[in-house]
C-alpha cells in the first residue's frame, strides 16, 4: 500500500512539473494579424515539444526565449516583442525585421465555440459523431 501511495505521489508531482514548465508559454498562444499591406498576412503560435513556435505562410520556426515577453526568431535575425493589456493578457506581439517593425493584434477567440476555442469546437464535433454512431 505504501508503495502505491508513493508512486502515485511521484506522479502527480511529474505531471505538475511539466504543466508548470508549458503554462507561461500559454499566454502567447493563438492567431495574430498584420494590418492590411504587410509583408505577412497573419502568423500562429503553438507550443511543440515544450517550444514556442511561430507558424506563417512561409514556415514554422522555434522561437528562443530571451527574456520577459521577448524571443529571438533566428531564422529571420529579428527580436519579437509581446505587449501585454489590461489583465495582463497578451495583445500585440512585434516582429523587428530588415528595418521593419511589424506589430500585429492577437486573435480573440471566437465565442460561437464551447469553450472559446477551435480546439474545443472539434472535440465537441468529435464526440457528436460518436455519440450519432453509438445511437443507430
Amino acid at each position: 500500500m505504501k508503495k502505491i501511495l508513493f508512486m502515485a505521489f511521484i506522479l502527480v508531482g511529474v505531471i505538475a512539473s511539466a504543466n508548470a514548465q508549458t503554462s507561461p508559454l500559454k499566454d502567447y498562444l493563438g492567431k495574430y494579424v498584420f494590418p492590411e499591406g504587410s509583408p505577412v498576412t497573419e502568423v500562429t503560435l503553438t507550443i511543440e515539444d515544450t517550444v514556442l513556435t511561430i507558424n506563417s505562410a512561409m514556415g514554422a520556426t522555434a522561437l528562443e526565449k530571451k527574456g520577459v515577453d521577448t524571443f529571438y526568431l533566428a531564422a529571420y535575425d529579428a527580436p519579437i516583442i509581446f505587449k501585454r493589456g489590461a489583465g495582463n493578457s497578451v495583445e500585440t506581439l512585434t516582429i523587428i525585421v530588415q528595418g521593419m517593425e511589424l506589430t500585429a493584434k492577437k486573435e480573440v477567440a471566437s465565442a460561437a465555440s464551447p469553450n472559446g476555442s477551435a480546439y474545443a469546437m472539434k472535440e465537441q464535433n468529435f464526440y457528436d459523431k460518436i455519440w450519432a454512431n453509438k445511437t443507430r
